[in-house]
């Protein structure tokens, strides 16, 4: 087995074993250990013109070497350890550079790592395609308005997002993001507490979707600063997972669609991430996640 396939399997010892997939992806590191001060969030429009300029910086995995490990992962929430009592793994995640700041939704998901999360991938690049300066990236888990979370703002250091996201935006936006946290040897997740993840999420499913909206989220102020939620059923299409009469702009891109959300612990498993919203319809919808392009960009991300 390689050195690859070895590491997944203490990514996700605490589940099952699964195929490494030869599927390309973008890759950006940041070496730099500081945090960001706070940012003001504005909203930043959204184009269709990217390129494929990049290309992936580590070798392929074979699929076939473990094909017989194939099945669908299914990982727990994981619960802080700090204080099990308050989990907040979901927070605002600013982006930019010297001259332009935007904000959308990210949040912590349980990995062997500790410090890997998920939001959208159109909120890692700018309107060419090209990838935001990290030194302007930012998360602040637990950040409700105005105020920023219990950790304050935590660098982002490295960023995994699926090629053919290049090629079809509203299917493979979901990349992963790994965050510089370590505080007295502990990961962020054993602060925050971290969602679950699955692939297996099905029509009409009972679902919780988290944000910062300035659409029409009901009973929330929408203005990118309150972090609100969305309770109801999600359809299931081909590409994507659709929310009937939801208007989800701005910073709720990336929030997560949870599925068997627990509100004592403010935990669940994330199962699709807020992309957009087809106005003409007022249907906002998440992407359909590859559970080989996923596990990929897991290796990919993990040092």
């Amino acid at each position: 087995m390689n050195k690859k396939s070895s590491l997944y399997l203490l990514i996700v010892l605490i589940a099952m074993i699964v195929i490494p997939s030869n599927t390309s992806v973008i890759s950006q590191r940041n070496n730099i250990g500081d945090t960001l001060p706070f940012q003001t969030s504005e909203r930043i429009n959204e184009t269709s013109r990217f390129k494929n300029k990049y290309k992936r910086n580590k070798g392929n995995h074979a699929r076939s070497e473990n094909k017989r490990y194939s099945q669908n992962v299914i990982v727990p929430p994981f619960v802080s350890v700090t204080n099990p009592n308050h989990n907040y793994p979901i927070g605002l995640f600013l982006y930019g550079n010297a001259s332009i700041e935007g904000a959308c939704t990210a949040s912590v998901i349980n990995t062997f790592n500790g410090n890997i999360g998920l939001t959208a991938a159109h909120c890692l690049l700018d309107e060419d395609g090209n990838p935001w300066d990290l030194n302007f990236t930012s998360f602040s888990p637990g950040y409700d308005n105005n105020s920023n979370g219990p950790l304050g703002d935590i660098l982002v250091v490295a960023t995994a997002i699926p090629n053919n996201f290049i090629v079809n935006r509203r299917k493979y936006d979901y990349p992963l993001v790994r965050f510089e946290f370590n505080r007295g040897g502990a990961t962020l997740q054993e602060y925050t507490g971290a969602l679950g993840w699955r692939f297996d999420i099905g029509n009409n499913e009972p679902t919780s979707v988290y944000g910062y909206p300035s659409g029409n989220f009901e009973d929330c102020p929408n203005d990118n600063e309150h972090l609100c939620k969305w309770q109801g059923i999600t359809e299931k299409y081909t590409d994507y997972y659709a929310i009937n009469n939801l208007i989800a702009e701005d910073g709720v891109s990336g929030g997560p669609f949870i599925s068997q959300y627990d509100a004592n612990t403010n935990l669940g498993y994330v199962y699709a991430l807020m992309r957009g919203v087809f106005i003409r319809t007022n249907v906002s919808f998440g992407s359909n996640w590859d559970e080989d392009i996923f596990i990929d960009l897991l290796l990919e991300i993990t040092p």
